[in-house]
């Protein structure tokens, strides 16, 4: 007995203490029955192995039967929980704490060990003895639970290398729910005969479905093993068990098509069992005519070409699939396809932008001709000896990936431009010049029966030279490019350049030009010229014009591009006097006004002011310009000061235009008349002698009255 309680303890002794710190501690590890460690390796402290068998059916609502039985060895190391101070090891444990600590191990005291492991083993609940719970519930023993223990050899305990272990069994029963599922819980909770693996024997037909903890059971779906040492957390494991369910078989053939495989070609059937996770159903395959097996295969695929096995054109043959699973219970697949060794035909009938239809032949060598721009269109009709539709394709390398479909009548389109090998605004202005062959583009008809038999057809076409130069003009004033919405002025120096102009296949020396400045052609030595050389453009007096460039090539193709450009009246400040007068009532010696009209003929703005010598007035209050819209600007600049002779001598137009940055004088000639003073000396006189009369007059009434 004392060794039974001994091993009863030690399961007890290493519950873990309610946590998993004892798991880290002490399942460091691998534990099994079978162990066949390195020789250079220590032995695990924990090996054996535990069964769990369900002996009777499993029904709903029911009583369920099952065996258990375990035997676990223990290395005396390895300190046990049933004792204090585990870090002692067992056999230190049992000489002080059961015997007289006298450094050796006698009967007495391993019999009192033993006696402490059974009474610890002593279950009747299987739930805290370490086996399992069944439908939520723990089973009961049945009848008396069998131990028996192998406590530790007589001996001192210094000694290494030695074990004790103890076996138990007992019948226990439980009790189903009403569900079609069955749940196992085996427990973990850290007692040593958790440490060695738990084989679980279901009854006929039963298996294993489901575990979260699935990575630590291995085996069959009727017999498998629960490996509980190599749970990461101790939490209990549970288990979902069923009824066998057949497997479920899926099957396919590849390529894939409705009725019909190719004679002479390779058909792949390929096919997937599922079942309990624990299984891996086979799968044998059988080809057969006319009920006569042919051939079979155990694998999940296999590849065929039917006439290498002896079938002909418009036999039937009859393949099956079939998935045995652990129980032997099986699902099955069919398939029965009829071999078509025949290929499909085709006619059809080609239009190139818009012509009169003419017939297609598959083996024309000859290009079709097509200027660039032009849809071509392929009208075909495909049929079949099987009466099954044919799947038709037509694939082009006009770009990448192109391809249309239809079933057996379609009407196919492609519109064809030259392709990646013709200049391109996107070469250098050396490429782009150079002359280049016209694309050819490969097209090729697929005529395909359900089986994969195929009719082809192809042709090439090519792209004829339809397409304008493209001109991409560039006009500099005074060596300045004019951008869009940019404007020229009077006098600028144009220049033309056209070196940034192509033609798709023509070399740029073989384009002929011609330039139209409002209405009229323009002239330039072209015999001598070449496109990377500027043409000069004649100067264009103040307003808008249009430049017209136009391009031909050698097949005809022209192109015109227009250049809008509005010309402003000419840069700087060109400044001149219109009129210079002065007051009618100027006088020498007095004071005189001058007033003078300047224009400004410029688009710079500018000020002025009237200067005598160096006394000058006052500058003007807004600069003047002239504009494409009012004409050259005027400006009125009147200028006081005092006459001292007829000469008139120093007057001068003081200008300055900051925009333009230049500034100048002009010399002032302004006529004095003369004779209006005299004439205006006269009516002074006049007036004067008049008023003295009047004064006269007024005197003498005063005196007769008086």
């Amino acid at each position: 007995m004392a060794p039974i309680v001994l091993v009863s303890i030690l399961v007890v002794l290493l519950p873990l203490q309610g946590s998993t710190n004892n798991l880290e501690e002490n399942v460091t590890v691998t534990h099994n029955s079978d162990f066949e460690g390195d020789l250079m390796s220590p032995p695990p402290p924990i090996w054996g192995q535990s069964f769990l068998n369900f002996t009777d059916s499993i029904s709903p609502s029911s009583q369920i039967n099952a065996t258990w039985f375990a035997d676990v060895t223990v290395s005396e190391s390895y300190g046990t929980d049933l004792l204090e101070n585990r870090s002692m090891g067992l056999l230190g444990q049992i000489d002080t704490q059961l015997g007289n600590s006298d450094g050796w191990i006698n009967s007495t005291e391993s019999q009192e060990f033993s006696e402490l492991v059974a009474s610890s083993r002593n279950w009747t609940d299987s739930s805290s003895g370490g086996c399992c719970s069944f439908d939520y519930y723990p089973m009961v023993v049945i009848g008396q639970m069998e131990i028996f223990v192998q406590p530790p050899e007589n001996g001192p305990v210094n000694r290494t290398n030695g074990n004790w272990s103890w076996t138990e069994s007992a019948t226990i029963s439980g009790t189903s729910d009403g569900r079609t599922l069955r749940l196992i819980d085996i427990p973990r909770a850290g007692s040593i005969v958790e440490e060695v693996p738990l084989e679980v024997r279901l009854p006929d037909n039963w298996e294993y479905r489901y575990s979260p903890m699935s990575e630590v059971i291995s085996g069959s779906p009727g017999l498998f093993t629960v490996d509980r040492s190599q749970a990461p957390v101790a939490y209990d494991i549970r288990i979902t068990i069923t009824e066998n369910i057949p497997p479920i078989i899926a099957a396919s053939r590849s390529p894939l098509t409705s009725s019909t495989i190719p004679l002479d070609k390779a058909t792949v059937f390929s096919a997937s069992c599922s079942d309990s996770p624990l299984d891996s159903p086979e799968i044998q395959w059988t080809v057969s005519s006319e009920g006569e097996v042919v051939s079979m295969h155990n694998n999940s695929w296999f590849e065929l070409v039917p006439d290498e096995i002896g079938f002909s054109h418009g036999e039937v043959m009859s393949v099956n699939a079939t998935c045995l699973d652990f129980h032997g219970v099986s699902a099955r697949w069919n398939d029965n396809p009829t071999i078509d060794g025949m290929i499909p035909t085709w006619m059809g009938t080609i239009s190139v932008g818009g012509s009169q239809t003419s017939s297609l032949d598959p083996a024309r060598i000859s290009p079709i001709m097509a200027p660039a721009g032009s849809t071509i269109r392929f009208d075909i009709n495909g049929t079949d000896d099987s009466s099954i539709p044919v799947l038709l394709e037509l694939y082009s390398n006009i770009s990448e990936g192109w391809r249309q479909s239809g079933m057996s009548e379609q009407i196919f389109e492609l519109t064809v431009n030259q392709g990646m090998g013709v200049n391109g605004a996107d070469m250098g202005i050396q490429e782009r010049h150079l002359a280049r062959n016209p694309t050819m583009i490969s097209v090729a008809l697929l005529a395909s029966d359900d089986a994969g038999n195929t009719a082809i057809g192809q042709w090439t076409i090519q792209v004829l030279d339809s397409n304008p130069p493209t001109i991409i003009p560039r006009l500099f004033s005074n060596g300045n490019e004019v951008e869009m919405d940019d404007d020229s002025h009077e006098d600028d120096e144009l220049m033309l350049n056209l070196s940034y102009s192509f033609d798709d296949l023509d070399a740029i020396v073989n384009l002929s030009w011609s330039i139209w400045i409002d209405g009229e052609e323009a002239s330039w030595d072209k015999q001598n010229w070449s496109v990377l050389d500027p043409i000069p453009i004649t100067q264009l007096i103040r307003g808008n014009h249009e430049i017209v460039v136009k391009a031909t090539d050698s097949k005809g193709n022209t192109r015109e591009e227009t250049i809008l450009l509005t010309v402003q009246p000419r840069s700087g400040a060109h400044i001149s006097v219109v009129e210079a007068t002065l007051s009618d009532d100027s006088e020498v010696g007095g004071t005189a006004i001058l007033t003078v009209i300047v224009e400004n003929d410029g688009s710079d703005s500018a000020f002025a002011r009237v200067c005598l010598s160096d006394i000058c007035g006052r500058w003007t209050d807004q600069p003047f310009a002239s504009s494409l819209e009012n004409g050259p600007g005027q400006a009125v600049v009147e200028f006081q000061f005092e006459m001292e002779n007829e000469s008139l001598d120093g007057l001068y137009l003081n200008w300055d235009s900051a925009s333009a940055g230049t500034y100048g004088e002009i010399p002032l000639e302004v006529e004095y008349n003369a004779e209006s003073d005299s004439r205006g000396l006269l009516f002074l006189v006049l007036a004067i002698v008049i008023f003295s009369v009047f004064l006269m007059i007024n005197k003498a009434r005063v005196k007769l009255e008086n």
